[in-house]
């Protein structure tokens, strides 16, 4: 069985991408086959969410799971996840969706879509079926994201006006206290 995924970016218009994929395959697959078609580098963390009808996230698959809480559940690993596995046929024909975060600094995606299910047919290699447009650039401007900051913001995290004589001392006695282990 293979699922048809078509690709969509709401940050460029006209860029479309079309992916058979076996159902068997596993989401590092899918994971190569789209960082191909972008011509995105590989060595950059991706990560795939399952999303429900309304793009709500219901489900991480990620290269490596940087959770470091012993008590959280691990995260399925897109090497070891098989795309039937975690979308049923039923999910695909009812147009399962996925966004395809390829940019973690700047919180980027794809948009995903199962378009068809054609049964009867496998692939040793997922097929880009459709190529449109140029696809979004990797990685984001960071520096346009710490440009957006408010004169609130900047407050917040100091300015260049700082004078230390602005203290005050006694608000410093309880971290003393504290540090000396009569508090």
């Amino acid at each position: 069985m293979v699922y048809k995924f078509r690709v969509l970016s709401d940050e460029v218009e006209g860029f479309r991408r079309e992916i058979e994929i076996d159902a068997d395959a596993t989401f590092l697959d899918l994971n190569k086959i789209l960082l191909k078609c972008c011509k995105y580098k590989s060595e950059l963390m991706t990560s795939f969410f399952v999303c429900n009808d309304e793009w709500e996230k219901t489900l991480e698959i990620t290269a490596v799971d940087m959770n470091d809480d012993p008590k959280a559940e691990p995260l399925p690993l897109m090497e070891k996840t098989h795309i039937i596995d975690v979308i049923s046929p039923e999910a695909a024909a009812n147009k399962a969706k996925l966004l395809f975060l390829f940019d973690t600094m700047c919180e980027r995606t794809l948009f995903m879509q199962v378009r068809e299910v054609i049964d009867h047919k496998h692939l040793l290699e997922p097929v880009v079926t459709l190529s449109e447009g140029n696809a979004p650039k990797q990685e984001g401007d960071i520096d346009a994201l710490f440009n957006g900051l408010s004169d609130e913001t900047s407050d917040m995290y100091g300015d260049d006006d700082f004078d230390p004589s602005e203290l005050d001392e006694e608000g410093f006695q309880d971290l003393e206290e504290m540090e000396s282990g009569s508090f």
